[in-house]
């Protein structure tokens, strides 16, 4: 392919060369008999004179046999113009030309031919198909083998009435150069199998399918591409692309170095897309996505740029809203270069998304970057891998990120690494959702941090804490994805065992396994069928004050402010870090110039696993008034109390530090599964995760089918295995106090009843249960007495 690119580019320079046609644009003076022959198209037949004589002439159909420069003008509503099997060194200058053909493509090279297609300078031509063409389904047909480079300084527009406009089959080269070019194609724009260049010119295209695409038809079942590289290459240009489907599709990879682009997609970020098989990407690469310059302005209804390999971005400016992600990667994603000490190249301001940035692993090295994300604002994940891996990481080395989020604002389902750079985070503060999340380990070791969520767990740079902090690890005491952990809201204190008035969490439509698993709904509008809702989650009250609009600073003891930050919604907690911050030094928080807590700075060195004690059965015992009087959070006339203090007596939970147990916070199903474990008297300990042994145990004694571990456990979830555990009973309560007895799903239905019958289960309130709203810690715990009580 390298030496078909050079003969393009040679092309083009030939027919810009001095004496066949002038840089200065070649004018229609310019073409005369002795430099080239000339040809003169009507509706009723074809004329040609001058220099060159490889052509044949069919009435209005022009066969060109032989190198030479050919100049077409006039108007014809049925002709056609065709370059011969294998000829090249062609030159095709459309001089004022109306081209339509009935019956197939309006200019066609036949197979290995080669040829330069030249709008000349003032001039405005259009070349077309018919609506019932059935012969090539293009305008302009590259067939295999074939090269073609477009150029010139005039106007060219292509009508694909039939289906394409410009299309380059298995094997062919299609390069663009200086032009203006207008496409509109009931299909596809422009596209080639093999290889697309564009290097300069203004296209402005209308699809109906995508508008720039390079795609093999490996789906031919007679004659299937399989050589075809699929490639898109632009280095220049101004590209102004309409398209129901994709913008630029590149089944192989896609990169751009340069160029001016204005990308919408199936109407823009806020259409509602039914159907999850539709691709309405702004930039798609089956390969890589690279983009190392340009401006890049995309809104698109799918990701803004996708890649099913890696996606890197070391320049260039990009404009991103988009009804899904902005950036998506299903292996890496790479920001900015490394070393870099930039934070102005590359500018990314995502403005409206689902998710800002997602990869296997993302990491930005440089680089401005803005998100607005209705779900995650960065997220280490990948739906092949599934919901563990030891892939996922997100590794921030330098760059300045701002995360504007309405679920997580960083989000890593294994780790998280900070080296440098600038990162200020928010997210949803919600029961599940924090600005930073993650299921493995968090690495603090340099950069400013401003956020709130989970602590860091291993590091060397110092850092302050203060609110409703999720602690870091992966075990009972505090685990990653709120588990155990969370910023959880204030304690309830209501006597009678109903967990207070606990807003209730985000609700979800899907359905759910015979063990309780949530099986996602479809894709709601605008957003992902992941589970998670789309668009702005419930916030809490936060403990702190902290609420939309809140001025935030940070003070060293000496009353020197080291940070301030202006909130965009509740915050439970404030973690901050930069290399002002000293270990073992005090710093006080406050909010709108009110002090709201201090903290001593320390070293993230929490294991994930330092919470997973072991279980030893026959631990009962009365609670212990000092143990249970070093959690804040625990009041000892709570009706919790003696419940937190038999879990943690009996090493089935810790505290999600030593002086918290977050009893309002969640837990998960993994969690529960390794609870019973232990109470088993099976060893939880070892295993690739933390909940794999307790998990897999589960699975054996039919306890649950191991699904979905990280989700937060229902209070139905939470019955069913208690249920099963003790053997499905026979037992069964009336519900018909309660008003939502009707929501308890099928499988769980007599596990409901046994555990409201034997009071393991109580109502939420005197007339609800609430049998799908989130198990707190609390209620888990209390639950987890009243079984053991029961069972013993």
């Amino acid at each position: 392919m390298y030496t078909k690119k050079k003969l393009l580019a040679a092309l083009l320079a030939s027919a810009l060369a001095a004496g066949m046609l002038p840089t200065s644009a070649c004018a229609a003076s310019d073409y005369t008999t002795a430099n080239a022959t000339l040809v003169t198209l009507t509706d009723s037949s074809a004329t040609a004179k001058g220099k060159y004589t490889g052509y044949e002439i069919d009435g209005t159909d022009v066969s060109i046999t032989a190198a030479g420069t050919y100049v077409f003008s006039g108007d014809c509503d049925n002709g056609s113009i065709t370059v011969k099997k294998g000829v090249t060194g062609v030159t095709i200058v459309l001089n004022d030309l109306t081209l339509t053909n009935d019956d197939s493509a309006a200019i066609t090279l036949n197979k290995t031919a080669e040829a330069s297609l030249i709008a000349a300078a003032g001039t405005t031509n259009t070349v077309a198909d018919t609506e019932g063409s059935s012969d090539e389904n293009a305008a302009v047909k590259v067939k295999s083998g074939a090269a073609l480079a477009i150029g010139g300084t005039g106007t060219l527009t292509v009508d694909g009435n039939a289906k394409n406009g410009i299309k380059g089959a298995a094997d062919a080269v299609i390069t663009v150069a200086e032009v203006k070019l207008n496409i509109n194609a009931v299909n596809d724009g422009l596209s080639c199998d093999d290889e697309l260049n564009i290097t300069g010119g203004t296209l402005n295209i209308t699809a109906g399918g995508d508008a720039v695409k390079a795609s093999p038809d490996t789906g031919d079942t007679e004659n299937p591409d399989t050589t075809s590289l699929g490639n898109v290459t632009i280095s220049g240009g101004t590209l102004t692309l309409n398209a129901t489907e994709d913008g630029i599709q590149a089944d192989g990879d896609l990169t751009i170095s340069g160029g001016t682009f204005h990308v919408k997609t199936n109407g823009g970020h806020t259409t509602a897309l039914t159907d999850d098989s539709a691709s309405c990407k702004g930039f798609k690469a089956g390969g890589a996505l690279t983009v190392t310059g340009g401006t890049l302005t995309v809104d698109s209804a799918d990701d803004a740029l996708h890649a099913s390999t890696d996606v890197t971005i070391s320049g260039g400016t990009l404009t991103l809203a988009t009804g899904d992600d902005g950036v998506h990667a299903d292996n890496d994603l790479v920001i900015g270069a490394k070393g870099s000490s930039s934070t102005s190249t590359p500018r990314i301001n995502i403005t409206a998304s689902y998710e800002g940035l997602e990869g296997t692993t993302v990491t930005v090295y440089s680089g401005d970057i803005d998100v607005v994300a209705s779900d995650d604002g960065v997220n280490a994940a990948s739906s092949t891998l599934g919901e563990r891996s030891d892939k996922y990481a997100i590794n921030i080395a330098g760059g300045d990120l701002y995360i504007d989020a309405g679920s997580d604002g960083l989000d890593s389902n294994n780790d998280i690494s900070m080296t440098g750079g600038k990162v200020e985070v928010y997210g949803a503060d919600a029961m599940m959702d924090a600005a930073i999340d993650y299921d493995g380990t968090f690495t603090l070791s340099g950069g400013t941090l401003f956020g709130a969520g989970m602590e860091p767990s291993a590091g060397t740079q110092a850092y302050i804490a203060v609110g409703e902090t999720s602690p870091s690890g992966g075990g009972m005491g505090g685990g990653p994805n709120g588990q155990g952990g969370g910023q959880g809201m204030t304690p309830p204190t209501d006597a009678n065992g109903t967990n207070g008035n606990r807003p209730t969490p985000p609700s979800f439509s899907g359905n759910t396994s015979t063990d309780g698993t949530f099986t996602p709904p479809t894709k709601p509008s605008g957003g992902k069928a992941d589970g998670k809702p789309s668009g702005n989650l419930p916030n809490r009250e936060s403990a702190l004050g902290i609420k939309k609009g809140s001025v935030i600073t940070v003070q060293d003891s000496s009353g020197k402010t080291l940070c301030t930050a202006t909130a965009l919604g509740s915050m439970s907690s404030v973690i901050f870090s930069s290399v002002d911050i000293k270990e073992g030094e005090t710093y006080t928080v406050l909010v709108d110039g009110t002090s709201v807590g201090t903290a001593e700075a320390k070293l993230g060195t929490t294991d994930s696993s330092s919470s997973m004690g072991t279980f030893k059965p026959g631990q009962g015992g009365q609670p212990s008034q000092a143990t249970v009087g070093s959690f804040k959070d625990v009041p000892q006339n709570s009706w919790f109390a003696s419940a937190v203090q038999y879990v943690t007596s009996n090493s089935l939970m810790n505290g999600t530090s030593t002086t918290a147990f977050s009893p309002s916070a969640t837990m998960s199903r993994g969690m529960l599964m390794t609870v019973l474990a232990r109470y088993a008297g099976e060893s939880t300990e070892g295993g690739t995760v933390w909940y794999e042994k307790g998990m897999n145990w589960a699975k054996n004694k039919g306890i649950s089918d191991g699904s979905a571990p990280n989700r937060n456990i229902t209070r139905e979830q939470l019955a069913a295995m208690l249920y099963r555990y003790a053997g499905e009973p026979d037992g069964a309560a009336d519900l018909s106090a309660y008003a939502d007895a009707g929501s308890v799903s099928a499988y769980a239905e007599k596990a409901v009843q046994w555990c409201v019958k034997n009071g393991i289960l109580t109502g939420k309130t005197s007339s609800t249960l609430a049998p799908k709203a989130t198990a707190t810690r609390a209620e888990c715990a209390a639950m987890l007495q009243r079984f053991a009580s029961l069972t013993k």
